[in-house]
């Protein structure tokens, strides 16, 4: 071999296995945001045969349109169909607003008076329940690996965000009197999980008695929060059992007048849909801006939508939203909905069409039943367990339509290179959090400052605890033992530390101001979040040594050596 030969091999900076990477690599075991690291012909290859790149589609394979469909070697091209994923994303958004502002938060309320529920409860259960839904559920569907890294390091940074932000926004709008009997032991909670959960991943086994634990805790707390209100109500203290109902506006409505068949003034509200078509007739459609126009006929859209499938229940409307009609139309359609949506990707066509047609017979059934036993001028006996099903049957639409932003939202992380540690605590928990978000602001706006701070510090309870409760037991199911390998990745221990440092600032600032919800609280712990930020960008640009940076051999996320893993 020649000296020019020879120094050609040694100064040629090409790496050498770029050609082979896909042999001596395989692509099932890749993260997907490796998808950068291949040239711009490969890329659609690399997406469809990386398993981990589908792991967060829904209905819609966003990282096979982006790469797949869309040319990524043209910039132009790629970049007007990252702003196309960001509008559907707003859009979805716009959409969960509108049903949790027009329906779901009307219906948690007139639950929540008509089973007696004080303000505090019914946050912590009721709220709690039908916001966290779809964030648990996600978790099972969208995670299939027996890596919980990423699923811990999301459930406490949600956690970070929702006793930080979202509790100093709901203070900033609403000064109100923390009642400490009820907010005390859900402080000392959120303080137990910080250590306890973190202890749990620290040593990466946890089986069934770690996992009956948290489940004990979360019925232990529930059991407290009970018992303290019972002491309180047998003490003749019911002024703290009572919500007074209030409309949009944040005035005291008066439900016995609502009740009633015939009431002055509420005529056509009944139905919110004949409300957005009243427009029309106005000519406000026709004098509106194309911004408007284009408004008014999306809320018709999705009124229309949410009328066939969900009851609407809400103390303002005449007979409290009560529609026979309506009813029976909900009755057939929205379990045909749930089947199919549930579903499809689990059974055939043929066995799907078969439980479509059981699911019609039955509901046909129960049809002719509510038709012959109810009357449209009186609300039926059990229309305490319509509004029931309405809370989580909306719960579950907007689970759905978030599953879609979070995939979109994924996609866009990957696509701007942003790390999955990074991305689940904070744009990640975002998105999961943002029925959380509009349920705050909405019952903070209209008087329930109380309701909305309780879900604040009731949600990460509920998530963390039943979460990876629920987390564990289906990876134990997967693998078939009673001992699972978990791990608290790059930014659990930071979440865990900022959550307790959260929560003893809380606990500290509500004793010294007399249990007053202040600005100043809310100052604190919007400092406390911002600075949680910034330390989480400085960790993103490796500007400073994340605390709990994963020290492991193994690599990341994804090329972790799991036990039972196939």
């Amino acid at each position: 071999m020649g000296s020019g030969k020879l120094f050609e091999i040694f100064t040629n900076d090409t790496p050498t296995y770029e050609a082979h990477q896909n042999i001596i690599v395989s692509l099932k075991t890749q993260p997907c945001s490796n998808v950068h690291s291949v040239h711009a012909d490969e890329r659609c290859l690399f997406v469809q045969e990386t398993e981990h790149c589908r792991e967060s589609a829904h209905y819609i394979d966003y990282m096979h349109f982006m790469y797949c469909i869309v040319d990524s070697s043209n910039l132009m091209l790629f970049g007007l169909a990252v702003i196309a994923l960001c509008l559907i994303a707003l859009t979805l958004a716009c959409i969960i607003h509108n049903i949790c502002v027009r329906r779901y938060v009307d219906t948690v309320l007139y639950v929540a008076k008509s089973l007696h529920l004080n303000e505090y409860i019914a946050g912590v259960t009721l709220l709690t329940y039908g916001n966290g839904l779809p964030q648990v559920l996600s978790m099972l569907k969208h995670h299939t690996t027996d890596d919980t890294e990423l699923i811990f390091n999301q459930y406490l940074g949600a956690a970070v965000y929702q006793t930080s932000f979202l509790a100093a926004l709901v203070i900033s709008m609403r000064r109100f009197y923390i009642y400490p009997e009820v907010i005390v032991p859900n402080i000392i909670t959120l303080l137990v999980i910080a250590v306890l959960v973190e202890a749990f991943m620290y040593k990466e086994q946890v089986g069934i008695l770690k996992t009956v634990t948290l489940f004990v805790l979360y019925v232990t707390f529930l059991l407290a929060l009970y018992t303290i209100a019972l002491v309180l109500d047998r003490q003749g203290n019911r002024s703290r059992s009572q919500i007074t109902v209030r409309d949009a506006s944040g005035n005291a409505l008066d439900i016995n007048r609502t009740a009633t068949p015939v009431t002055v003034g509420n005529e056509g509200e009944q139905n919110s849909i004949w409300q957005i078509l009243r427009i029309f007739r106005r000519g406000g459609f026709r004098d509106a801006s194309w911004y408007g126009k284009i408004c008014s006929l999306g809320n018709l859209l999705i009124e229309a939508f949410t009328a066939m499938l969900l009851p609407q229940v809400n103390y303002g409307l005449t007979l409290h939203g009560w529609s026979k009609h309506l009813f029976t139309v909900n009755l057939n359609l929205f379990p045909l909905f749930f089947i199919y949506t549930a579903f499809v990707d689990v059974l055939g066509s043929v066995e799907l069409g078969y439980v479509c047609l059981g699911s019609l017979a039955t509901t046909i059934v129960l049809t002719i039943i509510v038709s012959c036993t109810t009357r449209t001028d009186r609300k039926p006996f059990f229309f305490n367990a319509v509004a029931l099903f309405t809370v989580f049957a909306t719960s579950y639409v907007v689970m759905l339509l978030m599953y879609e932003m979070v995939a979109i939202l994924e996609t866009l992380s990957i696509i701007a290179k942003i790390s999955s540690a990074s991305f689940v605590i904070t744009v990640l928990s975002w998105g999961n959090c943002w029925i959380d978000l509009v349920t705050s602001i909405t019952l903070a706006e209209r008087g329930y400052p109380r309701f909305a701070f309780a879900a604040c510090l009731g949600g990460p309870v509920f998530n963390i605890l039943i979460g990876l409760c629920t987390v564990f037991c289906v990876q134990m199911l997967r693998t078939g033992s009673t001992t699972i390998h978990v791990r608290d990745g790059t930014s659990g221990p930071t979440c865990a530390a900022y959550l307790l440092v959260i929560t003893l600032t809380l606990l500290l600032s509500v004793l010294f101001s007399r249990f007053q919800a202040r600005a100043s609280l809310a100052f604190c712990l919007f400092t406390l979040y911002f600075t949680f930020l910034v330390y989480i960008v400085l960790c993103e640009f490796e500007i400073t040594h994340g605390y709990g940076t994963d020290h492991n051999d193994d690599g990341e996320y994804f090329l972790d050596k799991i036990p039972n893993q196939r």
